[in-house]
């Protein structure tokens, strides 16, 4: 019998496209009845395709999707998954607070979680060493081991922000930890402004990174995988601040490099210690159009994914962790573990920038931040410019 497709697109492309192909051959080669056919777009065309093909009304069957922001911008496109959650127990798969933020819309599930990103510093370890440097742990220390690393002629942060997103963490980051988390979700709202005094502290800060020369030369010219990731692992940058996918990247055959000896992570420094501990990441997840031509199929290939061995499929792949709570600890790396360990003792995790604001809000804010990296000491007259651009973007 010939098996009936089931269409998916994804943005799994680069270093993540062996974890994703491991999550589809997990499937096929369950199914008798059905076959998972995939095509792959980088992020930034997948950002308009999806669009596009929901417009047209001739979407695939499966999309992939960033929970959050991202879900809520087509959620009228999309079809409720509440009987296959029913089916699979699935309120016993994943935490209650993932299932409420990023599974959960209006009352009703639309995601099934299959990938979850912690965003650190992953730092050379020999440049430490040979420095004799620690991971720091406050903004002050932070200071002293950009001087450290820049004074023996090595670059101490590697940034690649040509495709944008990149940069959207120092943001993130710096807000996170000077103000609130409670602000950071008004202003992501729209309900507070970006020349606000607590915003500007937060650009102070990464403006005055820049001017010190303690990134890289031309970030936006510099791709975050091919450039960014590999001045650390060359030794030409000490460190970077990426999602825990770069582990794949930094564990595969051409790199090979071992965590916890050649490579590690660290928090993001306090900056303000009376503002209580937040960690960044993202969630990424599984999502059916309403107009899909095989919904059956869509849900059957969900219910699959959604479970342990599947992840556990994709995690490998990737080197991230795995959303489904019943894989056992010690299936994942020292590494991993301590990630998951440095989660847990965060009293707040915030989903980074672009899928906590609206889409066109975070093109606004992808763009001046961007802008700001070219020309740091011009911050404010950048902010004062694009706040327009956010002003329409919530008036949509």
């Amino acid at each position: 019998m010939q098996k009936k497709k089931i269409t998916f697109l994804h943005y799994f492309s680069n270093t993540l496209s062996y974890g994703n192909a491991q999550l589809i051959k997990s499937f096929n080669d369950h199914s008798a009845e059905y076959e998972l056919e995939a095509t792959t777009l980088d992020h930034e065309a997948f950002k308009t395709s999806i669009y596009e093909t929901l417009k047209a009304g001739n979407p695939p069957d499966i999309y992939s999707n960033w929970a959050g922001a991202r879900v809520r911008a087509i959620l009228e496109h999309l079809e409720p998954i509440d009987d296959i959650w029913k089916e699979g127990n699935l309120d016993k798969a994943f935490n209650r607070s993932l299932i409420d933020t990023a599974c959960t819309y209006d009352g009703k599930k639309y995601l099934i979680p299959i990938s979850q990103h912690f965003i650190a510093f992953f730092y050379n370890k020999k440049i430490f060493a040979d420095l004799k440097l620690t991971p720091p742990a406050n903004w002050a220390d932070f200071i002293k081991v950009c001087d450290a690393i820049k004074k023996a002629g090595i670059t101490p942060i590697a940034l690649g922000s040509k495709t944008k997103w990149p940069a959207q963490f120092w943001f993130d980051y710096l807000l996170l930890r000077t103000a609130p988390y409670e602000y950071r979700e008004k202003l992501l709202k729209g309900e507070a402004g970006y020349d606000d005094p607590e915003s500007l502290a937060a650009f102070k800060l990464w403006s005055g990174l820049l001017l010190k020369g303690y990134f890289n030369a031309k970030p936006n010219d510099t791709d975050w995988e091919s450039g960014a990731n590999e001045m650390v692992f060359k030794g030409e940058a000490a460190m970077t601040l990426m999602g825990a996918w770069i582990t794949g990247s930094y564990s595969d055959e051409k790199h090979k490099w071992t965590q916890g000896k050649d490579y590690d992570f660290f928090p993001f420094p306090s900056v303000d210690e009376k503002i209580p501990k937040a960690m960044l990441g993202g969630l990424d997840g599984l999502v059916i159009p309403k107009k899909a031509v095989n919904v059956t199929g869509a849900k059957k290939a969900l219910l699959h994914l959604a479970g342990v061995e599947s992840q556990k499929n994709m995690s490998r792949g990737w080197g991230t962790l795995a959303p489904n709570i019943n894989i056992e600890k010690n299936f994942y790396t020292d590494m991993q573990q301590r990630l998951l360990a440095e989660a847990a003792s965060c009293p707040k995790l915030a989903f980074h920038y672009d899928l906590t604001t609206p889409p066109a809000a975070a093109t606004a804010g992808l763009a001046m931040f961007t802008r700001i990296i070219e020309f740091p000491a011009d911050y404010e007259v950048i902010i004062k410019n694009a706040l327009p651009d956010f002003t329409e973007a919530f008036n949509k």
